[in-house]
């Protein structure tokens, strides 16, 4: 197939590196991709598995803009659209309209949106993402197809002692510390006020226990949270490192993982934790609860229940380095790219066959090459 892959995103975030490992593992597969990307994005700086064409574009919904984009894509004779981000979906759904190109989108957050109703298909990376689009009639169920991202956990190894001294050294963080920690923007959303008040019932309960939360602080802050920081009974506790783009090599310095987001449809950073072999304990969002075990999944807010949790890993080692090892080994069996690619390839297909006579033809073309 010939994919044209549409991201609208600029940053390093969840969004970018799935929508990578996604064209990596097609290309390996042997497809051809294009990527359309705005200027100045991460995604846009990166080396790739193989041959790819690159198309930088502003994603104004301009009428010059539009044909600056589409123009190039239906001469590179694509097979379909991969749509990634709220602007990205806005000329996927215009290039369906024009054009009648199959278009696929993937819903990688909850947003109200028009565009959603013109996709040939949407990949919603988890239950909760699914039924959202479908109770608000903004996608059909027949067009609604459930598909995690991918990961590659060999392109991770477990935490070796070396790894973890020296992320604890470029953090000045004990190396007897406890630690807990996550990545992402810290706010409302990610909701780290709760990991916060997890790390104080350990303290109480006698754990020599710290906190790292890896990434930006958002403008509006939540409530609360400038007290929460400054209990002196967690003074020195808390490493505010900021946004880092080498998050991954530092997450080795962790013991466990928090997830307390409000919101997710599958979230990324768990499962570079999970892969290098550190136990995630995370609320019931996205796609965790298919990830976990019960008893390491909790309703949101429950912050009595994860500071049980944590406390147990935390007086335990070996259970910690058995549940460590069970996550690696849940990541690489469920959302291995020899599992996941062929389910995305399907729901290709079934776009092509909904766009009609234009996308019969991208079947009858296939067909004949194969």
């Amino acid at each position: 197939m010939k994919i044209a892959h549409l991201i609208s995103h600029t940053g390093l975030n969840g969004v970018a590196t799935s929508t990578k490992t996604l064209i990596d593992q097609q290309i390996l597969a042997g497809h051809e991709v294009m990527l359309v990307y705005p200027r100045k994005s991460w995604i846009g700086k990166q080396s790739f598995a193989g041959p790819i064409k690159m198309l930088e574009s502003s994603f104004k919904t301009l009428p010059a803009d539009l044909k600056e984009t589409g123009y190039p894509i239906l001469h590179w004779r694509r097979t379909l659209v991969h749509t990634h981000g709220s602007r990205a979906n806005k000329f996927g759904m215009i290039y369906a309209i024009v054009d009648g190109v199959p278009t696929v989108m993937t819903a990688h957050a909850r947003q109200f949106q028009i565009p959603w109703r013109f996709a040939h298909a949407v990949v919603g990376l988890s239950q909760q993402t699914a039924d959202y689009y479908t109770r608000r009639l903004l996608v059909s169920p027949r067009r609604m197809h459930i598909v995690p991202n991918m990961f590659d956990a060999g392109a991770l190894s477990p935490v070796s002692d070396q790894a973890r001294g020296n992320a604890r050294r470029e953090l000045g963080i004990r190396d007897e510390a406890f630690l807990l920690g996550s990545v992402g923007v810290i706010g409302k959303r990610k909701r780290q006020i709760d990991m916060v008040r997890i790390l104080a019932k350990l303290v109480a309960a006698g754990i020599d226990a710290e906190l790292l939360l890896i990434g930006g602080l958002e403008d509006e802050q939540m409530p609360g949270w400038e007290e929460a920081i400054a209990d002196p009974a967690l003074r020195g506790r808390i490493h505010l490192p900021g946004q880092r783009s080498d998050a991954v090599a530092l997450v080795p310095a962790m013991d466990v993982f928090l997830c307390t987001s409000v919101r997710e449809e599958a979230p990324i950073a768990p499962l570079e934790a999970m892969a290098q072999a550190i136990p995630v304990i995370s609320v019931d969002v996205g796609n965790m609860v298919d990830l976990l075990p019960k008893d390491r999944v909790f309703a949101i807010g429950d912050v009595d229940g994860m500071a049980r949790a944590a406390e147990l890993l935390a007086r335990n080692p070996e259970l910690r380095a058995r549940d460590g090892s069970i996550d690696r080994s849940t990541v690489t069996d469920k959302l291995a790219p020899g599992v996941i690619l062929p389910q995305i390839e399907d729901i290709y297909r079934a776009a092509i066959e909904r766009a009609g006579p234009r996308g019969q033809k991208s079947l009858k073309q296939l067909a004949a090459k194969s």
